[in-house]
């Protein structure tokens, strides 16, 4: 399920971003479609952002639940090497993500491959998924029983049929699932989805935001309800640093059609700004095209630089609403 800091926390949470998901200052900016107020569209599984030309993007994007990773805009020729270097780390032990040993290449459609492994009893399949423009992605599963062994083998099957080419600046095709220079036509019901993106904002230095949209199985306590509760079990140091915060938004707002819970917090700390404002919605059990969606803005240790709360609030708001479902 979830795994969503309080806004208790959130301030802490929007000092360590970096650190915890990658260094998006040494990340290289994901291309889209520039737009005439220096703002681009990127899209992302299946929903469509907004974000200042230049920021600095890294994103994940998962189906069934497992990390699917562009790694080569040249595929045909570098898929020989990537799987003949993959089953020699596996047969000395070395393969990164797991222990388990070669046992067999499968072949799937358009070129692409499977390389099942083992240990004890649970298998591991590194995918190697190509497109017919000569992208090459690439899937880690693992853990899977002897009894869902087929089944795993004809879902990969249908991913390596099914997975194409897109130019990033355009958007997908309807009823598909935004990749990084693909997507996906799996369809709204075949697949677990999410994406989790985080972007430095190349126009505010000192600001990111992020976006998680996944299917859930169950719902949490809403963001407004979470917020309102969190004063209670404090950890030393969060009444100091409470005491010096302000709320500025605490409210229902609606994403297109969806109704979700925005809060908006400030806090001055050592004579800097730290901003940390959220938008979530709960979505509805086992969606993809209504999935949870968690879309922050944060302040990392720099300081902010947005020269008072309603310029912040108001960058803040072109981001929210240039969050649409794809059609």
């Amino acid at each position: 399920m979830k795994n969503i800091p309080t806004l208790t926390k959130a301030l802490t949470y929007a000092l360590t971003i970096f650190a915890l998901y990658s260094p998006l200052s040494l990340a290289l900016p994901i291309e889209g479609k520039e737009m005439n107020n220096k703002l681009t569209t990127h899209y992302f599984g299946r929903f469509q952002l907004d974000l200042p030309t230049s920021s600095e993007i890294v994103a994940d994007y998962k189906l069934y639940n497992e990390k699917v990773e562009l790694v080569s805009k040249n595929g045909k020729s570098d898929l020989s090497s990537f799987v003949d270097q993959t089953i020699e780390e596996l047969k000395k032990g070395t393969a990164y993500g797991t222990s388990s040993r070669y046992e067999k290449t499968i072949p799937l459609s358009n070129g692409s491959v499977l390389i099942l492994s083992k240990l004890d009893k649970l298998y591991t399949f590194h995918a190697y998924l190509l497109t017919s423009k000569n992208t090459l992605y690439r899937m880690l599963v693992k853990s899977i029983s002897a009894k869902g062994i087929d089944g795993a083998i004809n879902k990969t099957r249908l991913i390596s049929e099914s997975i194409f080419f897109r130019r990033p600046q355009d958007a997908p095709p309807q009823g598909a699932f935004a990749l990084e220079a693909g997507y996906t036509t799996l369809g709204t019901t075949q697949s677990l989805e999410g994406i989790y993106m985080g972007a430095q904002i190349s126009t505010h230095p000192g600001t990111f935001v992020s976006l998680l949209t996944q299917r859930i199985v169950e719902h949490d306590d809403t963001l407004i309800k979470r917020f309102e509760n969190e004063s209670g079990g404090l950890i030393p140091g969060m009444a100091e640093l409470l005491s010096k915060t302000k709320t500025l938004r605490k409210r229902t707002r609606m994403i297109g059609d969806f109704k979700a819970e925005e809060v908006a917090v400030t806090t001055l700390i050592d004579g800097k700004r730290f901003y940390t404002f959220q938008i979530e919605y709960e979505g509805q059990i086992k969606s993809n095209i209504r999935p949870f969606i968690d879309l922050r803005l944060g302040t990392h240790e720099v300081g902010s630089d947005f020269k008072s709360d309603e310029e912040a609030l108001a960058f803040w708001d072109k981001v929210v609403d240039s969050l649409k479902p794809l059609p």
